[in-house]
């Protein structure tokens, strides 16, 4: 079960990168691309409505599932969102007081990706009561997995499921391996989900949608391949405008990308590095590379969802 788990993680996390667009657009593709398949693969079918009840009638409102484990109370209600959308508090607890109506004991929302989990009944703030809260798409698979273990029938029909990373469940048919002993891998992850946070390794590859890899030998080497790979496919020429970074710390105006080694208010380039082929010169220091590469992108029209960057686990 564990390894169909994984397997399920990893093509949602390539779902997400591809087709974050599209599913972002829409709750009902969110809902069947990204949601369905996770809960089937749980354990709760979707298709039985002894496991799986939609649009499940709480409170005032609807829960967009309902779980049902061996009682006639549901062991869990799930509000559903499109891919991308941002959950807010009001809607937490709108679902928690549904919950809390039906007597259900636990609580989610999720997008696809974010998934949170609370203990509708736990006299306590909002976020003591959250006993899962993870984003699947940046995220090591068989971490991810053991923690989705929560959401496994067997666990969340108990009606005390376990947080642990080692589910300890009654006549529970497989015991996972502690993380310690996962070998370290590798995940791919979408340009547009990846934030760059003090100690952090850098990226080792990055990935176009037209499948060009360039290896990384530092954050600053993100700009850079980005901008070599723009101008390989037309998106950036010798005639092309300078590319601005707007906004920040007073930065309204610098260039990311221009035919000389300045910036507009004639200030020069900190690390220029020309392109070659081109005279085009893109501005490589480490600061901000990752944001920058977002904003040179979407300013050639290419959206970071596509572009997928290999960072170690």
């Amino acid at each position: 079960m564990l390894d169909d788990l994984v397997n399920v993680i990893e093509t949602l996390q390539e779902r997400i990168r591809t087709h974050g667009a599209t599913l972002r657009a829409n709750e009902i593709r969110t809902r069947t691309a990204l949601i369905d398949p996770l809960l089937v693969t749980l354990g709760w079918d979707v298709a039985d409505p002894a496991l799986v009840t939609p649009e499940y009638a709480v409170g005032e409102g609807r829960a967009d599932y309902a779980l049902h484990g061996s009682e006639s109370i549901p062991a869990a209600v799930i509000e559903a969102k499109r891919l991308g959308h941002a959950l807010n508090d009001d809607e937490r607890m709108q679902m928690l007081n549904y919950a809390n109506a039906r007597g259900v004991r636990y609580a989610a929302v999720t997008d696809g990706d974010v998934w949170e989990l609370y203990e509708v009944f736990k006299q306590a703030p909002l976020e003591d009561r959250r006993i899962l809260d993870l984003r699947i798409v940046n995220q090591p698979v068989h971490q991810l997995a053991l923690r989705l273990l929560l959401l496994w029938k067997p666990n969340l029909a108990s009606g005390q499921p376990v947080v642990a990373e080692r589910p300890n469940i009654p006549n529970a048919v497989m015991q996972p391996a502690s993380p310690e002993v996962v070998p370290a891998r590798s995940s791919w992850v979408a340009l547009s989900s990846f934030t760059a946070q003090r100690g952090m390794k850098h990226p080792t590859t990055i990935k176009f949608p037209d499948g060009t890899e360039y290896a990384l030998e530092s954050r600053r080497d993100l700009l850079l391949r980005t901008a070599e790979w723009l101008v390989s496919n037309g998106s950036l020429t010798s005639n092309s405008e300078p590319v601005l970074v707007r906004g920040g710390n007073g930065a309204k105006g610098y260039c990311i990308v221009n035919n000389r080694q300045v910036h507009p208010n004639g200030e020069r380039f900190a690390a220029p590095r020309a392109i070659n082929g081109t005279s085009l010169v893109v501005n490589v220091g480490s600061t901000s590379a990752v944001s920058k590469a977002k904003t040179l992108l979407e300013h050639c029209g290419v959206s970071p969802d596509t572009v997928q960057l290999q960072v170690g686990e």
